[in-house]
């Protein structure tokens, strides 16, 4: 017989499991006795998962499976699991174990009992980063910029500000009243209308770099007024695995995202009502046709597309009043884009995207737990991520923000939005357990789950997500420096729309890490222009190290750990804006890295065909702009926008940025 899920349900007999959100103590344990030679892939896992419990610990006797049999398997063991046997988890294979009958001249011995003992329990309890000590906190904008939500957990009062410090262990349980509504802003994510405004007279004017950059955004391909009726037929369900493989409508999507937001701009900016229908008509497509997001970059899709899409949704919806399709594009993003994006583990520019896409789409629904998911999540993951030694200690915050103790309840989410969302949906966190709970997920790649509960649950360690710990563990370093700093460019551009988006909401994230940030800032691009990183870290140009790479040689090792460019697809333009401009912070190796990007066409920079570099760096940009380390600088990557020059350019430079605060 084979041992499956379902045979273990039966056996179980009598037992009853409670939800692990409700269990006062560990269960009992369960004995099950198995007359069974095979042990089904997989079934033990099913069988915790399904009962909401781990098994913390496993007693098992297989009396006729030789010992060399059990070593050998405890190779496959399920990092699921906390204390588990060799044997419990089978990865590739099934085991077999047939017990040989006893001799005919010997008289039979009694048979040796065969059983599965499992302990269910809670996991270890986690000693959370310290919410009140270490960790910074969000503030409200002063003044008529404040957001004015408040509401009442428990008894006692919060703005919305004070209840970001929250967490399940002060609302779960609770009573939770909305005291006063979380009062949306239109547009108000990436810009609110009077910045436009501002912008707009600054083009008519022809004032720099306003004219110029908006003279670019017009010969655009994304600007085009066939855009549209070149547009390849969108797929129901969207896939994409790694760099771009297997693509299903993926690359098209972000493509038409960006398409999207560039045509409701140039909308708002001629006033050509061509621009607004092809924007409104993008958007109506997808809505009426994408069902999911599928393949190995399953979530990030919807996180990519969704940081971008809300974008022009909420500029048509507010300056466009013939566009009727904004229901039905508010609908497909609870319920295709919102799902995937809930309770993810994810790490470094995955985490970033997710959090760009949640706060995003929150403003534009006016979703208020979407929204205070992305910023809550953001105020506990951008300490993780960008280490500075003064306020974090001698190692990085641990990466807790994914975990039960720290990230929102789905109880305390609900509540915020009771009564708020059309009466006909489904709430999207019902969604998301439905269609992406733990069983659906499984064998899906994206999340960093193995990396995250080793830092977090097992080891209590940093270092199990940071790419060349210990060595980078230096001040304006990220968890992913050593990975390479592209994918660290993509990932700051979502943190920092998710900080305008909040800013226009009338909070403000950016203040608690203004030293962090900035820091990273000047760090991280001065590395992009050359400057030197300590040993054992060593700056790899990209071409040299794509050929490395392609040979199959390593890269990083016990004596170097090599910090690799490769391209440039953030634009830096909102953080510079908000430290510089707003704030007057000094940030010189983020404007020289600026003015190199500016230099650019509309459809960006590309190193010509066979082009090699130079020891220095690929190329030479006029005097005295120094050599910039990268193999490309492009105008968009899916979750990073062409526009952000254009719209954020020397923004809040002039005399006038303090009326517009």
């Amino acid at each position: 017989m084979v041992l499956t899920h379902n045979t273990l349900n039966k056996l179980r007999k009598t037992v009853v499991v409670v939800p692990l959100s409700t269990a006062a103590r560990p269960h009992p344990p369960i004995t099950v006795p198995v007359s069974c030679h095979t042990l089904e892939r997989g079934t033990l896992q099913g069988f915790s998962e399904a009962r909401g419990f781990p098994i913390l610990q496993c007693e098992f006797s297989f009396p006729c499976i030789p010992e060399p049999t059990l070593q050998t398997l405890s190779m496959h063991r399920s990092s699921r699991f906390l204390s588990l046997p060799a044997c419990l988890f089978l990865g590739a294979g099934l085991l077999a174990a047939q017990t040989p009958p006893p001799a005919p001249a010997t008289p039979p011995a009694p048979k040796p009992e065969t059983y599965i003992h499992l302990h269910f329990g809670r996991l270890p309890k986690i000693a959370p980063n310290p919410p009140d000590e270490k960790l910074p906190h969000a503030v409200l904008r002063a003044g008529a910029a404040a957001q004015p939500f408040r509401a009442s957990v428990g008894g006692r009062e919060y703005d919305f500000a004070q209840l970001l410090r929250l967490r399940p262990a002060d609302t779960d349980g609770k009573d939770v009243k909305i005291l006063t509504p979380f009062k949306f802003t239109h547009p108000g994510l990436l810009n609110d209308l009077r910045e436009l405004e501002f912008i707009k007279k600054k083009i008519a004017a022809g004032e720099q770099p306003w004219a110029g950059e908006f003279e670019k955004l017009k010969k655009h391909r994304f600007a085009s007024l066939d855009y549209v009726a070149k547009m390849k037929p969108v797929p129901e369900v969207i896939s994409c695995d790694f760099s771009g493989a297997n693509n299903k409508g993926s690359l098209e999507e972000q493509r038409d995202g960006n398409a999207a937001v560039t045509q409701a701009l140039l909308w708002y900016f001629t006033g050509d009502e061509a621009y607004a229908k092809n924007a409104a008509q993008i958007l109506d497509t997808y809505a009426a046709t994408v069902t999911s997001h599928e393949g190995k970059n399953w979530y990030l899709e919807a996180a990519w597309v969704g940081s971008v899409f809300p974008v022009a949704a909420d500029l048509l919806r507010s300056t466009y009043p013939a566009w009727q399709g904004a229901p039905r594009v508010a609908k497909w993003f609870n319920d295709v884009l919102l799902p995937p994006l809930h309770s993810r583990a994810a790490y470094g520019n995955r985490e970033s995207a997710g959090l760009n896409a949640l706060a995003a789409i929150g403003v534009f629904n006016e979703d208020t737990a979407a929204l205070y998911t992305a910023l809550q999540r953001w105020m506990n993951f951008v300490p993780a991520y960008h280490y500075l030694a003064e306020e974090d200690g001698p190692i990085p915050h641990l990466p807790d923000y994914w975990t039960p103790d720290v990230a929102p309840s789905e109880e305390f989410l609900l509540k915020l939005n009771a009564g708020t969302q059309p009466k006909d949906w489904t709430p999207w966190i019902q969604i998301a357990a439905e269609k992406w709970n733990i069983n659906m997920r499984r064998g899906k790649f994206g999340d960093d789950i193995t990396a995250m509960r080793k830092a977090t649950l097992e080891e209590r360690n940093p270092a199990a997500a940071w790419r060349g710990a210990p060595a980078t563990y230096l001040s304006g370093y990220t968890a992913e420096t050593a990975r390479d700093l592209a994918h660290v460019d993509a990932g700051f551009n979502s943190e920092i729309n998710t900080a305008e988006i909040a800013w226009h909401q009338g909070i403000d994230v950016y203040t608690p890490m203004q030293k962090r940030l900035t820091l990273f800032m000047e760090t991280h691009l001065g590395l992009r222009l050359g400057i030197k990183p300590p040993p054992p870290l060593t700056l790899e140009p990209s071409w040299e190290a794509m050929r490395k790479l392609r040979a199959g040689e390593k890269l990083e090792n016990a004596v170097e750990i090599r910090l690799i460019p490769y391209g440039i697809s953030a634009t830096w333009e909102i953080a510079y804006n908000h430290y510089a401009n707003r704030q007057g912070i000094p940030l010189p190796n983020t404007r020289r890295v600026i003015d190199c990007i500016r230099l650019t066409g509309p459809n960006g920079y590309k190193v010509p065909k066979g082009t090699e570099p130079n020891a220095d760096g690929l190329w030479e940009f006029p005097a005295p702009i120094p050599p910039l380390f990268a193999t490309v600088i492009s105008e968009s990557a899916g979750w990073t926008a062409l526009w952000e020059a254009f719209t954020h350019g020397e923004l809040d430079a002039d005399g006038e940025s303090g009326k517009r605060k």
